[in-house]
């Protein structure tokens, strides 16, 4: 199964901002993101298709998977 991936703020050092992965069996989130060398502390925001996401759901085929860093303000 193929899932496209996009990456954003300070998670793209040293990454491609957009990829597309084959995976061989079907994975959680956390998975894909130890696959691309992400830690899980510095994602804040997980989407799949649009929708928020943790890191323990299972990923469909063909989706579009987005992390975003921890956000601050002020």
């Amino acid at each position: 199964m193929t899932i496209d991936v996009e990456l954003f703020g300070q998670l793209l050092p040293g990454l491609a901002r957009c990829q597309t992965l084959t995976l061989d069996r079907t994975a959680t989130v956390a998975e894909v993101a130890s696959r691309l060398g992400l830690d899980p502390v510095e994602v804040g925001l997980i989407l799949v298709d649009g929708v928020q996401h943790e890191m323990e759901d299972v990923v469909l085929p063909d989706c579009r998977l987005c992390f975003f860093p921890l956000l601050a303000g002020g």
